[in-house]
């Protein structure tokens, strides 16, 4: 197999500090309040207030500004785009947060631990409605900010249907690999789709490219939530920052567990765990030995693979140069095989 690359490709970075400084401006720079929360849950404070840098990957805006400037020859129209992108994102996130009950979030304290579960709540209604703000407040074109305000809007109507999916999943005794790639095309995939395009959208790119590309971003989108999963049951907690197994602390059916109950071992080890009042480290390590002796740590790593090489071969129908379709391929071969 050939080297993945594990860090985000260098050419998306080109717009990033331009990202981050409109990203501030939607958001707000009043003291306290919730748009001190909210510039914590976009990783520029601490919770104290002081400078951070836990921005994330922005993986997500910069793919819609680099379509843009792939289709257009300037990402600036997109930039509204990009920062309603990574709002939603975010926004999504902090409710998922509270959902999962989780506590931390890329080794850091989740909003809802920090303000409480009915402030959590507020905080991501916040995000979600700047995101609309900055749509409706982007130059150009009247039709180009409906199209790109509808785009977004249907992916975020598939997100929460597919987080809707996920939480449904954890009250059931099976869940089939097409019901849950179905789930993740809607939950991760739609919004990773909706990044290009609205880069497309909003470069004004004739109309080919905006549902090609979001095909695209789908299949990456799942190829990259298959590796979110793989790296939640066996990724290094130093660079995930979430600890080892915490989808089977909460007895969420993630990948590894969906393929683990199709094996007559490994599901009973995983309905014994499950089944308890509390899950503890032991646990943990039992159901990850028997997911590994059932050859679910290989299926997930080739399931990703099978999806990102889904991605690659959509581009063919694009009318690309080579270079350009070349970059995205790199960009399908990152999100395998990431480390974090």
């Amino acid at each position: 197999m050939a080297t993945l690359p594990a860090a985000i490709p260098e050419f998306l970075q080109r717009h990033r500090s331009g990202l981050e400084a409109a990203l501030r401006g939607e958001v707000g720079v009043e003291p306290g309040g919730i748009t001190a929360a909210a510039r914590y849950v976009l990783g520029w404070e601490d919770e104290n207030g002081c400078e951070s840098e836990a921005t994330g990957k922005r993986l997500r805006p910069l793919l819609c500004l680099f379509t843009a400037e792939l289709l257009g020859g300037d990402a600036g129209p997109a930039m509204p785009g990009a920062v309603a992108i990574e709002l939603i994102h975010n926004f999504s996130l902090v409710h998922d947060d509270l959902q999962d009950r989780d506590m931390v979030r890329h080794g850091r304290p989740a909003a809802w631990a920090l303000h409480g579960e009915a402030q959590a709540i507020n905080l991501g209604d916040f995000l979600y409605a700047r995101a609309i703000r900055a749509i409706t407040r982007a130059g150009g074109p009247a039709d180009r900010r409906m199209a790109a305000l509808s785009a977004l809007l249907d992916a975020t109507g598939r997100m929460i249907e597919g987080q809707w999916q996920d939480i449904g999943f954890e009250s059931r005794a099976t869940v089939t690999a097409d019901e849950y790639l179905a789930m993740v095309a809607a939950k991760t995939g739609a919004l990773l789709g909706a990044s290009l395009a609205l880069g497309a959208i909003m470069a004004g790119a004739p109309p080919v490219y905006a549902p090609a590309l979001a095909r695209w971003g789908e299949h990456a989108g799942i190829a990259f939530q298959l590796r979110d999963d793989h790296l939640g049951a066996w990724g290094d907690p130093g660079e995930t920052g979430k600890p080892t197994g915490g989808d089977i602390v909460r007895r969420k059916k993630s990948l590894p567990i969906v393929l683990g109950l199709q094996d007559p071992r490994a599901a009973a080890t995983i309905r014994e765990v499950y089944a308890r009042h509390t899950i503890d480290g032991a646990d943990v390590a039992a159901v990850l030995s028997a997911l590994e002796e059932a050859g679910c740590r290989h299926s997930c790593e080739e399931m990703a693979a099978r999806h990102s090489a889904g991605a690659d071969a959509l581009l063919a129908d694009l009318p690309l140069a080579a270079e350009s379709r070349a970059r995205l391929t790199e960009v399908a071969a990152y999100l395998v095989g990431r480390q974090t």
